[in-house]
């Protein structure tokens, strides 16, 4: 039997993880490893595909859960055996009570109205209601996942369309329709708020026309792709700037231009701000897929020093070099680092 994984290894978060870090987690890996986007894989990667996703889906259900969590960290996997617990073998689902689907479908479809479900196993229908044609119903009849783990694509089924859909931040922050000829088809599609650069939408009947006699067309694949921001860098959920500032701003203070998604906006630098610091703007980010909540707009404040200084300059400057508030020591420099180890981080 094979050992099974910490969740908080699963899903790669460390044991004191926020319920939003949980949930960022979560919605980047069940997208990964979503069946579909597997679809056209070899049988290999579709079953690590499968399990990957199963395996996601069961460290989101007890981690974002307060009791499971508490008894989890504090048990390990041993105290998932009972009420609450998975049971079963290496891949912690015995089957009974527990489907990853309806996981994935209360985190993205429940919030954002997508799709209504009935039904498990091979009984499973989906039924599309509006909303994000991914995370909704942008699936045929046959079910979700239906090509993925039921032995690939009905015969009758034409062939799937694809396209890819450029979109700026402004529009992926709120949600927008586009407009389009496909092989000389008008189609006209919306995409939901919050999407990812590289998610895939599915927009069911509008592929190939079958070529066999009432089989089904196929499906329209649209991947996004993100257009880089010339100001506004995204980091998940939030954005951030680089604010650079002079000197004297820096020391005095003072107020300053920001760029939003919403036009720019003024803020007021407080007096001794050091670079590396970070200021925050709440609810200023981008809004997330899963529609519980919006990021926020993190300012990095960058400081300039002139290169090049006049005399007057220098001997203007030359007075303060013995002055006790210039000259730096050890705790000044703990207290900058510490401001600046977000910019040496990696942030997936």
């Amino acid at each position: 039997m094979a050992t099974k994984r910490d969740y908080y290894e699963v899903l790669g978060l460390q044991k004191g993880a926020s319920a939003d870090e949980i949930k960022k987690a979560y919605r980047k890996l069940a997208l990964k490893w979503h069946p579909d986007k597997w679809s056209q894989a070899s049988d290999a990667e579709k079953k690590t595909a499968e399990a990957n996703f199963k395996e996601v889906a069961e460290a989101y259900d007890v981690l974002s859960d307060d009791n499971k969590r508490a008894r989890y960290d504090q048990f390990g996997h041993a105290g998932m055996g009972g009420a609450g617990g998975f049971g079963g073998g290496a891949g912690g689902f015995d089957g009974a009570g527990f489907d990853p689907f309806d996981i994935f479908n209360q985190f993205f479809g429940g919030a954002a109205g997508g799709f209504s479900s009935s039904g498990r196993g091979g009984s499973r229908t989906y039924t599309f209601n509006g909303g994000d044609p991914f995370m909704g119903g942008a699936y045929g009849p046959e079910g979700i996942f239906g090509s993925a783990f039921g032995g690939g694509r009905r015969k009758t089924k034409g062939a799937d369309r694809r396209t890819t859909v450029k979109l700026t931040l402004q529009e992926i922050a709120t949600g927008v329709t586009k407009k389009g000829k496909i092989q000389g088809e008008e189609i006209s599609f919306t995409i939901p708020a919050g999407v990812l650069d590289g998610q895939q939408l599915k927009l069911s009947g509008k592929g190939y026309p079958s070529q066999v006699q009432g089989g089904q067309p196929g499906d329209l694949i649209i991947t996004i792709e993100e257009i880089p921001d010339k100001e506004l860098l995204r980091d998940h959920d939030d954005l951030v700037y680089n604010l650079l500032i002079d000197f004297p701003t820096a020391a005095l203070g003072g107020p300053v231009e920001i760029p939003t998604l919403n036009g720019r906006v003024r803020i007021n630098i407080p007096a001794g701000t050091q670079p590396g610091k970070m200021l925050r703007l709440k609810g200023k980010g981008m809004p997330t897929s899963g529609g519980y909540g919006t990021g926020d707009l993190l300012i990095n404040i960058l400081v300039y020093v002139p290169e090049n200084l006049s005399d007057s300059e220098k001997k203007a400057i030359e007075k303060f070099r013995d002055s006790d508030h210039f000259k730096t020591n050890e705790e000044k420099r703990e207290s900058l680092f510490s401001r600046l180890k977000y910019l040496f981080t990696k942030h997936d």
